[in-house]
């Protein structure tokens, strides 16, 4: 890791601090969909961890706090999206998700099909809808899809944000999600990294209405107002 990049995660630490300790107005989450990447690219190791994660934050005290009211649901996908919990309560879903674990073989990353599940999903409801989508691979199954789904969540008010899991295989995973994938923004997490913490920072810059301090060629911090 670089010199740079050293320095920029602890600013961003700094600042997650910040939105947790001071008191911001929140943006409430009406509906989340959690968006998991279960393909082929993810081997089993990882997809536990990411599983695990899910449960130990939608069991964590101050994400259940913060998310209030906020309906969740979670899809897995691969070659094809399989919705694992339906829409209830964080508990409620941390609990469905550590019984329900998916079983059977697993295909390429089919981030289109992904989305157009979780925008199924949230068809017919009001308030702010969310879709926060997770993977380490760009879609070798459907890229039209992808870019229509894209499209379409624009067309509906969604906002889909992204934690892009970084790996020497694909070292640009996190630029490819904020050109391809997302309309909000994008938190890269290094492979090796605390999942669980990405996670939970993304949820408060969602809830607190911000975004992630901002990379630029002239390494630009900030926390922009959305």
């Amino acid at each position: 890791m670089t010199a740079r990049r050293r320095t920029m995660r602890r600013v961003a630490g700094a600042l997650v601090a910040l939105i947790i300790l001071v008191p911001l107005p929140c943006v409430a989450i009406d509906w989340l969909v959690f968006v998991v990447d279960r393909s082929n690219s993810i081997d089993e190791r990882e997809l536990a961890l990411q599983r695990n994660a899910y449960i130990r934050l939608l069991s964590d005290a101050a994400v259940i706090s913060a998310l209030g009211d906020t309906h969740v649901a979670i899809v897995e996908f691969d070659t094809h999206p399989e919705i694992v919990v339906d829409w209830t309560d964080p508990e409620s879903a941390a609990r469905q998700y550590l019984r329900k674990w998916p079983v059977g073989l697993r295909g390429q990353t089919g981030i289109g099909g992904a989305l157009g599940t979780a925008l199924a999903l949230l068809v017919g409801k009001s308030g702010r809808l969310v879709i926060d989508i997770s993977g380490d691979g760009k879609d070798n199954v459907d890229s039209m899809l992808l870019e229509k789904m894209r499209a379409t969540a624009d067309e509906q008010g969604v906002e889909i944000n992204g934690l892009a899991i970084m790996t020497p295989d694909v070292p640009e995973i996190d630029r490819y999600y904020s050109r391809q994938v997302v309309n909000g923004f994008v938190l890269p997490v290094e492979e090796d990294g605390d999942f669980k913490s990405a996670l939970k920072r993304k949820l408060f810059y969602e809830v607190a209405g911000t975004r992630p301090p901002a990379e630029t060629d002239e390494v630009d911090l900030a926390v922009a107002g959305r």
